[in-house]
Protein backbone atom coordinates (compact mmCIF):
# COMPACT_ATOMS: atom_id res chain seq x y z
CA UNK A 1 0.00 0.00 0.00
CA UNK A 2 1.03 3.61 -0.55
CA UNK A 3 1.16 6.13 2.29
CA UNK A 4 1.93 9.83 2.52
CA UNK A 5 3.94 10.92 5.54
CA UNK A 6 6.12 13.83 6.58
CA UNK A 7 9.40 13.34 8.32
CA UNK A 8 12.75 14.63 9.55
CA UNK A 9 15.77 12.85 8.06
CA UNK A 10 18.09 11.96 10.95
CA UNK A 11 20.74 10.13 8.93
CA UNK A 12 21.27 8.11 5.77
CA UNK A 13 23.72 5.48 4.52
CA UNK A 14 24.46 3.78 1.22
CA UNK A 15 22.72 0.49 0.60
CA UNK A 16 24.06 -1.65 -2.22
CA UNK A 17 25.46 0.03 -5.32
CA UNK A 18 22.85 2.70 -5.90
CA UNK A 19 20.32 2.78 -3.06
CA UNK A 20 20.51 4.27 0.38
CA UNK A 21 18.69 3.69 3.65
CA UNK A 22 17.41 6.75 5.49
CA UNK A 23 16.46 6.93 9.16
CA UNK A 24 13.44 9.21 9.29
CA UNK A 25 11.52 10.50 12.28
CA UNK A 26 8.05 10.70 10.79
CA UNK A 27 5.14 12.58 12.28
CA UNK A 28 2.68 9.75 11.60
CA UNK A 29 4.73 6.61 12.33
CA UNK A 30 7.59 7.71 14.55
CA UNK A 31 11.08 6.53 13.62
CA UNK A 32 11.43 4.34 10.55
CA UNK A 33 14.15 3.04 8.26
CA UNK A 34 13.24 3.42 4.61
CA UNK A 35 14.94 2.37 1.39
CA UNK A 36 15.56 5.16 -1.12
CA UNK A 37 15.93 3.43 -4.52
CA UNK A 38 18.63 4.71 -6.90
CA UNK A 39 19.33 7.67 -4.64
CA UNK A 40 23.06 7.52 -5.37
CA UNK A 41 22.61 7.38 -9.14
CA UNK A 42 20.89 10.68 -9.79
CA UNK A 43 20.98 14.11 -8.13
CA UNK A 44 17.19 14.35 -8.12
CA UNK A 45 14.68 15.47 -5.50
CA UNK A 46 14.39 11.93 -4.17
CA UNK A 47 18.05 12.13 -3.18
CA UNK A 48 18.01 15.72 -1.90
CA UNK A 49 14.83 15.16 0.11
CA UNK A 50 16.42 12.26 1.98
CA UNK A 51 19.61 14.03 3.05
CA UNK A 52 20.15 14.44 6.83
CA UNK A 53 18.74 17.61 8.42
CA UNK A 54 15.97 17.85 5.83
CA UNK A 55 12.23 17.88 6.50
CA UNK A 56 10.27 16.35 3.63
CA UNK A 57 6.94 14.90 2.63
CA UNK A 58 7.30 11.33 1.41
CA UNK A 59 5.28 8.92 -0.64
CA UNK A 60 6.03 5.52 0.85
CA UNK A 61 5.23 2.02 -0.38
CA UNK A 62 5.01 -0.84 2.11
CA UNK A 63 3.62 -4.22 1.20
CA UNK A 64 3.59 -5.54 4.79
CA UNK A 65 4.41 -4.20 8.27
CA UNK A 66 7.36 -6.62 8.48
CA UNK A 67 8.92 -5.24 5.27
CA UNK A 68 11.10 -2.14 5.24
CA UNK A 69 9.17 0.70 3.54
CA UNK A 70 10.37 2.14 0.23
CA UNK A 71 10.29 5.82 -0.67
CA UNK A 72 8.82 6.32 -4.13
CA UNK A 73 8.38 10.09 -4.12
CA UNK A 74 9.40 13.09 -2.04
CA UNK A 75 8.99 16.84 -1.78
CA UNK A 76 11.16 19.02 0.43
CA UNK A 77 9.29 20.97 3.12
CA UNK A 78 12.34 22.61 4.66
CA UNK A 79 15.89 22.21 3.40
CA UNK A 80 17.63 23.83 6.40
CA UNK A 81 20.41 24.97 4.07
CA UNK A 82 21.94 27.28 6.71
CA UNK A 83 22.67 24.19 8.83
CA UNK A 84 24.28 22.34 5.95
CA UNK A 85 26.61 25.12 4.85
CA UNK A 86 27.97 26.20 8.25
CA UNK A 87 30.26 23.65 9.94
CA UNK A 88 29.51 24.78 13.49
CA UNK A 89 25.73 24.73 13.00
CA UNK A 90 25.91 21.49 11.02
CA UNK A 91 27.76 19.57 13.72
CA UNK A 92 25.40 20.70 16.49
CA UNK A 93 22.33 19.90 14.36
CA UNK A 94 23.71 16.43 13.56
CA UNK A 95 24.29 15.85 17.26
CA UNK A 96 20.61 16.66 17.91
CA UNK A 97 19.64 14.27 15.09
CA UNK A 98 21.75 11.49 16.62
CA UNK A 99 20.11 12.01 20.02
CA UNK A 100 16.73 11.86 18.30
CA UNK A 101 17.71 8.56 16.73
CA UNK A 102 19.26 6.91 19.80
CA UNK A 103 16.50 7.81 22.25
CA UNK A 104 13.60 6.92 19.99
CA UNK A 105 12.19 3.41 19.42
CA UNK A 106 11.00 2.39 15.98
CA UNK A 107 7.36 2.81 15.00
CA UNK A 108 6.28 4.80 18.02
CA UNK A 109 5.01 8.23 17.04
CA UNK A 110 5.45 11.20 19.35
CA UNK A 111 4.48 14.62 18.05
CA UNK A 112 6.33 16.38 20.90
CA UNK A 113 9.62 14.75 19.92
CA UNK A 114 9.00 15.56 16.28
CA UNK A 115 8.40 19.23 17.04
CA UNK A 116 11.39 19.38 19.39
CA UNK A 117 13.82 18.07 16.77
CA UNK A 118 12.36 20.35 14.11
CA UNK A 119 12.53 23.32 16.47
CA UNK A 120 16.16 22.82 17.52
CA UNK A 121 17.23 22.72 13.85
CA UNK A 122 15.36 25.98 13.31
CA UNK A 123 16.93 27.63 16.37
CA UNK A 124 20.45 26.50 15.47
CA UNK A 125 20.22 28.35 12.16
CA UNK A 126 20.20 31.76 13.87
CA UNK A 127 21.36 31.38 17.47
CA UNK A 128 24.51 32.95 18.96
CA UNK A 129 25.37 30.03 21.25
CA UNK A 130 24.79 26.67 19.49
CA UNK A 131 26.14 24.58 22.35
CA UNK A 132 23.73 26.22 24.78
CA UNK A 133 20.76 25.62 22.49
CA UNK A 134 21.87 22.00 22.01
CA UNK A 135 22.21 21.55 25.79
CA UNK A 136 18.65 22.81 26.31
CA UNK A 137 17.43 20.43 23.58
CA UNK A 138 19.19 17.41 25.09
CA UNK A 139 17.73 18.13 28.53
CA UNK A 140 14.18 18.41 27.17
CA UNK A 141 14.56 15.38 24.89
CA UNK A 142 15.90 13.29 27.78
CA UNK A 143 12.89 14.25 29.89
CA UNK A 144 10.49 13.26 27.09
CA UNK A 145 12.33 9.93 26.91
CA UNK A 146 11.98 9.30 30.65
CA UNK A 147 15.47 10.42 31.75
CA UNK A 148 15.08 13.79 33.48
CA UNK A 149 18.43 15.18 34.61
CA UNK A 150 16.75 18.05 36.48
CA UNK A 151 14.72 15.53 38.54
CA UNK A 152 17.91 13.56 39.12
CA UNK A 153 19.54 16.69 40.56
CA UNK A 154 16.48 17.74 42.61
CA UNK A 155 16.31 14.31 44.23
CA UNK A 156 19.88 14.75 45.45
CA UNK A 157 21.28 11.81 43.49
CA UNK A 158 23.89 14.01 41.82
CA UNK A 159 26.38 16.34 43.46
CA UNK A 160 27.76 19.23 41.42
CA UNK A 161 28.69 22.85 41.92
CA UNK A 162 25.87 25.36 42.38
CA UNK A 163 26.61 27.30 39.18
CA UNK A 164 26.32 24.20 36.96
CA UNK A 165 23.25 22.99 38.86
CA UNK A 166 21.55 26.37 38.31
CA UNK A 167 22.47 26.31 34.60
CA UNK A 168 21.05 22.82 34.15
CA UNK A 169 17.80 23.74 35.87
CA UNK A 170 17.41 26.94 33.83
CA UNK A 171 18.18 25.27 30.50
CA UNK A 172 15.87 22.35 31.23
CA UNK A 173 12.98 24.80 31.55
CA UNK A 174 13.77 27.23 28.73
CA UNK A 175 11.98 27.05 25.40
CA UNK A 176 15.12 27.15 23.26
CA UNK A 177 14.97 30.66 21.86
CA UNK A 178 15.56 31.92 25.42
CA UNK A 179 18.89 30.06 25.67
CA UNK A 180 20.88 32.88 24.04
CA UNK A 181 19.78 35.27 26.80
CA UNK A 182 20.65 33.12 29.82
CA UNK A 183 23.94 34.10 31.44
CA UNK A 184 26.08 33.45 34.50
CA UNK A 185 27.48 30.01 33.74
CA UNK A 186 30.20 28.18 31.83
CA UNK A 187 28.74 26.70 28.62
CA UNK A 188 31.44 24.07 28.20
CA UNK A 189 31.35 22.92 31.81
CA UNK A 190 27.55 22.61 31.73
CA UNK A 191 27.64 20.80 28.40
CA UNK A 192 30.30 18.33 29.60
CA UNK A 193 28.18 17.50 32.65
CA UNK A 194 25.01 16.99 30.59
CA UNK A 195 26.84 14.87 28.03
CA UNK A 196 28.36 12.81 30.84
CA UNK A 197 24.87 12.10 32.17
CA UNK A 198 23.70 11.28 28.66
CA UNK A 199 26.40 8.64 28.21
CA UNK A 200 25.08 6.71 31.21
CA UNK A 201 22.37 5.49 28.82
CA UNK A 202 23.92 5.52 25.34
CA UNK A 203 27.35 5.24 23.79
CA UNK A 204 28.90 8.68 23.28
CA UNK A 205 27.45 10.06 20.03
CA UNK A 206 29.84 9.77 17.08
CA UNK A 207 29.40 13.48 16.33
CA UNK A 208 30.79 14.24 19.80
CA UNK A 209 34.20 12.84 18.85
CA UNK A 210 34.34 15.17 15.85
CA UNK A 211 33.21 18.14 17.97
CA UNK A 212 36.11 17.58 20.33
CA UNK A 213 38.63 17.24 17.50
CA UNK A 214 37.70 20.60 16.01
CA UNK A 215 37.22 22.18 19.45
CA UNK A 216 33.53 23.07 19.17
Amino acid sequence: MYYQIKGLVLNSNTHGEADKVAVIYSYEWGKIQAVVPSAKKIAAKLSAATEPLTESEFMVFQSHSSVRPKITGAAIIKNNSALKTDLNKNVHALYAAEIGDKFTPFNMENSEKYELISRVWELLENCKYPKRVLTAFVLRFLKLSGYSLSDYIKNGVSSLDKQTETAVMKLSRCSGEEADNISGFDDNKTWNYVEGYLTNYIKRPSVSVFMRKINL
